[in-house]
């Protein structure tokens, strides 16, 4: 019976959707409804085993930096591995 409470691994596959074309954290933060405890480990993760990369951007408005977190080749064969996966255990058709 499906709880409606989300998966870690369905977590991780909403993460890698998002950052598919380049994501600032608080974008991510929002769009996923995690907290920062949450979101920082995810992407610590993500990074770490290269599914995402940090790319440093200059802010134009302001002499700051800011950080874009975008989804590598690897980030997007895991997704689609993820994808089959839960369209399996939900009995959806591939």
């Amino acid at each position: 019976m499906y709880t409606g409470r989300r998966s870690e691994i369905e977590i991780i596959a909403e993460i890698l959707m998002l950052s598919e074309k380049g994501i600032r954290k608080t974008e991510i933060l929002y769009q996923a409804n995690l907290s920062y405890k949450q979101l920082s480990s995810y992407l610590s993760i993500l990074l770490e085993k290269d599914f995402l990369k940090e790319n440093k951007l200059q802010n134009h408005n302001s002499n700051g930096t800011y950080m874009l977190y975008s989804r590598t080749e690897k980030g997007h064969e895991l997704l689609t591995k993820i994808n089959k996966i839960l369209s399996l255990l939900r009995n959806d058709d591939l």
